[in-house]
Formats: structure tokens, sequence, C-alpha cells
């Protein structure tokens, strides 16, 4: 549960800042979660640009 919180708390974030720019069904592979969320907290502090697809590899 405290996983799903802290993940929640970072698509806010994130999505006040940039709006959601991927697929939620990078949501559903665990490996492809954990990659969105990794690049999801460079962009929001300003090492990257907004997280899309391609980067997933969606």
């Amino acid at each position: 549960m405290e996983d799903e919180s802290a993940l929640i708390m970072l698509v806010r974030q994130y999505s006040s800042r940039f709006g959601i720019t991927f697929s939620s069904k990078a949501m559903e592979d665990e490996e492809t979660k954990q990659k969105a969320m990794l690049l999801m907290m460079q962009a929001i502090s300003g090492q990257r640009g907004p997280v899309t697809d391609e980067d997933l590899g969606l």
C-alpha cells in the first residue's frame, strides 16, 4: 500500500507539471512501471523533459 501511495503522489506531481504524456498501460508491467517512475522523478527535478511512450518502449 505504501508503494502505491508513493506512486500516486509521484503521478500527481508529474501530471500537475506536464499532464500525462504516456499511456497508463505503462503501469501494468512492473519493469516498465519502475522505469516510468524513474523518468517521472527526473522530469519533475528538471533533469529531462516529459516522459513519452517512446521513452518507455510502448
